[in-house]
């Protein structure tokens, strides 16, 4: 006689299908680095564990809800730090076009008003957080025309704008600026850097550093 799992009344395969669901869920919501563990040697699980072993035997079992926020909180920081390494180049950047617009603007402004019309811009484009300006430089970058670009570059500093590289080619130099502010992500990007349980690890964390603070009062 064959059998099929059709045969099992449909209440009971729910049944079975939540008791399922109930063992895994604490599995499914472990942490990550238990997860690591699975796929790490036995020395690599060793190191990465020492310093979580060694607050836990510190702090006790009432600071692993901090442990385990601030831990998160390490993820959102790779991960943000990832993608500023992924946005170092100019050529890999978006456009943030509020900031670049005002900012083009900016550099427009000040090449006429500081280069009293000597510095003449044959391109300017802003990204996320840097700029390219190619200005002309008929005679080459020579010591009055080098100056010049120095007192520019100061000036566009007052307007957040660090110097950041200088390419000459024969006629025209290309003057790279970068700003402090924050890089702009996209939408997906964002949503992963600021998830919704966010503040609630930020909580966490504050309430126990309070916590520590009192007791050494």
């Amino acid at each position: 006689m064959r059998w099929s799992i059709e045969q099992i009344p449909l209440r009971f395969r729910a049944a079975a299908a939540g008791i399922c669901l109930y063992l895994l869920w604490p599995v499914a919501h472990a942490p990550e680095w238990q997860w690591q563990s699975l796929w790490q040697s036995e020395a690599e699980t060793a190191t990465a564990l020492a310093p979580l072993l060694s607050f836990y035997t510190k702090y006790g079992e009432q600071a692993l809800p901090a442990l385990q926020a601030q831990l998160e909180l390490n993820k959102l920081r790779d991960m943000e730090l990832a993608l500023i390494a992924d946005n170092a180049e100019f050529s890999a950047q978006s456009r943030d076009d509020s900031w670049a617009e005002a900012t083009e603007f900016m550099i427009a402004h000040v090449a006429q008003t500081v280069g009293a019309n000597e510095l003449r811009i044959y391109d300017s484009e802003c990204r996320n957080n840097l700029c390219r300006i190619e200005l002309a430089a008929p005679k080459g970058l020579n010591p009055d025309f080098r100056a010049l670009v120095l007192k520019y570059a100061a000036t566009l500093k007052a307007g957040d704008l660090e110097f950041h590289d200088l390419k000459e080619s024969k006629d025209r130099i290309m003057l790279e600026l970068k700003s402090d502010k924050r890089l702009q992500y996209g939408f997906f990007a964002e949503r992963a850097l600021k998830p919704a349980e966010r503040e609630q690890w930020l909580a966490e964390v504050k309430a126990w550093l309070g916590t520590q603070q009192n007791n050494k009062k």
